[in-house]
């Protein structure tokens, strides 16, 4: 599921398939473009915890 578009060639998908204990899914950065699924790096291990760091990033 995309939850934020970073510009026009990357995303950042929660990948509903590795739910943790508390039901969280992690956040990957996403390129369609790429190969074999197109998952580059996990960013955050929830959306939660990347809109934080979204905002304490934007507020400096």
């Amino acid at each position: 599921m995309v939850i934020l578009l970073e510009d026009v060639w990357l995303f950042a998908v929660l990948d509903t398939s590795q739910p943790d204990q508390e039901g969280e899914y992690p956040v990957f950065a996403w390129n369609p473009g790429v190969l074999d699924g197109g998952l580059l790096e996990k960013i955050a291990d929830s959306h939660g915890k990347l809109a934080l760091k979204e905002c304490r990033q934007n507020l400096h």
